[in-house]
C-alpha cells in the first residue's frame, strides 16, 4: 500500500512531534510509577526534584527510564508505520538474520575509533592520564542503558527518519543531511554544546557516520552497535558523552592539560567537541561509504 503522505520528508517532520509527545507521555508514566514505588512524596516538588537529582549515572532508575523511553519510541513507530507509512514495523531495518558480523564490526570499529582518539589526544599533550580507576559493577547497568539509548536513537533517526527521507530523494547525501540535522538539533540542549562551533558540527557529522551504512543496507544493527560502542568506550575512557559527565563508572581517569585549545581537546563537551574527532568522523564516513559502495559493484 502507498503511504497516506507521499513525501518522505514531510512524513519525517510530522513524525517528530508525534514521537516526542508519545515518548514524553510514556516517560511521565514511568516517573510516576518510580516515585510511587520509591515512596517519594509527589505532593512535595522539592522532594521529587531531590530524588532524581541525587541519582548517579549508573542508577537502576535511569535504566528503567531509558527502557520506558524505548517503549515510547516503539509505540510511536508502530503508529507511524501502520497508519502513515502503511508498512510493517520490521521495514525500518530490524531483521537480525545474518547480522552478527555487522554487530561485532560496529562494536570493534567504535573501540578503534574512540581508542585512537584517546591516543592522539594523549600523544599531543591534550590530556594527562592519571591512572586506572578500577572496575565498577555499575558498568553493567550503564552498558544496558547506553545500548537501549543508542538503539532508541537509531530506530528514530535512521530507521524512520532517514528511511523515509530516502524514499523521497535519490541522493543519499541529501537524505543523510536532513536526518543528521534533526539528529544534531535533538542534542542542542546538551551541556556545553554551544561552547564553540565544533560540538554541533560534530553531532551533525555523526549523523552521517551512523547513517551511511543504512543507506546501503536498510538495516539498523551496524549503526546501533557502533553508536553504543561510541558512547560506551567514551565513558569507559573517562570522557564526557556529548557533554554529559560519567565519573560514576569510568575506568580510566584523565584530565585536560590546558596545553591546547578546547577546540582541539574538546573541552567540557568531551572528545565530540574536538576538531580532531570531527576530521576523523568525516574521513571514516568516506571509508564506510567506499566499503559498502564496493560491495554493491
Amino acid at each position: 500500500m502507498e503511504p497516506r503522505i507521499s513525501n518522505g520528508f514531510l512524513r519525517s517532520i510530522i513524525f517528530m512531534p508525534m514521537w516526542l509527545i508519545i515518548m514524553g507521555f510514556v516517560q511521565a508514566i514511568a516517573v510516576v510509577l518510580i516515585m510511587v514505588v520509591s515512596g517519594v512524596d509527589m505532593a512535595n516538588p522539592e522532594s521529587a526534584e531531590s530524588f532524581f537529582s541525587e541519582m548517579s549515572f549508573d542508577s537502576p532508575i535511569y535504566l528503567v527510564l531509558t527502557a520506558f523511553s524505548l517503549l515510547g519510541s516503539f509505540l510511536a513507530l508502530w503508529i507511524a508505520t501502520k497508519y502513515i507509512d502503511r508498512k510493517p514495523l520490521e521495514s525500518i531495518g530490524l531483521s537480525m538474520k545474518d547480522k552478527g558480523k555487522e554487530m561485532l564490526i560496529g562494536l570493534a570499529f567504535a573501540l578503534a575509533f574512540i581508542g585512537g582518539l584517546f591516543m592522539i589526544l594523549w600523544l599531543i599533550g591534550a590530556i594527562n592520564v592519571k591512572g586506572f580507576v578500577g572496575f565498577k559493577p555499575g558498568v553493567f547497568i550503564v552498558s544496558a542503558m547506553l545500548f537501549m539509548a543508542a538503539f532508541d536513537e537509531e530506530l528514530i533517526f535512521r530507521g524512520y527518519i532517514l528511511n523515509n527521507m530516502m524514499d523521497s530523494s535519490k541522493n543519499r547525501w541529501i537524505a543523510l543531511g536532513g536526518s543528521s540535522l534533526l539528529f544534531a538539533l535533538m542534542h542542542a540542549g546538551n551541556p556545553s554544546v554551544w561552547s564553540n562551533w565544533v560540538p554541533m558540527t560534530e553531532l551533525f557529522a555523526a549523523g552521517f557516520i551512523l547513517g551511511i551504512s543504512y543507506t546501503f543496507t536498510k538495516n539498523l544493527w551496524f549503526p546501533t552497535f557502533f553508536h553504543f560502542g561510541w558512547n560506551f568506550f567514551q565513558g569507559l575512557l573517562g570522557f564526557e558523552i556529548s557533554g554529559i559527565n560519567v565519573d560514576s563508572w569510568k575506568m580510566v581517569a584523565h584530565e585536560n592539560t590546558g596545553n591546547v585549545p578546547d577546540i582541539i581537546s574538546g573541552g567540557a563537551f568531551g572528545i565530540e567537541g574536538s576538531v580532531i574527532t570531527l576530521s576523523c568522523t568525516i574521513i571514516c564516513t568516506y571509508f564506510i561509504f567506499k566499503y559498502y559502495n564496493e560491495l554493491e559493484k
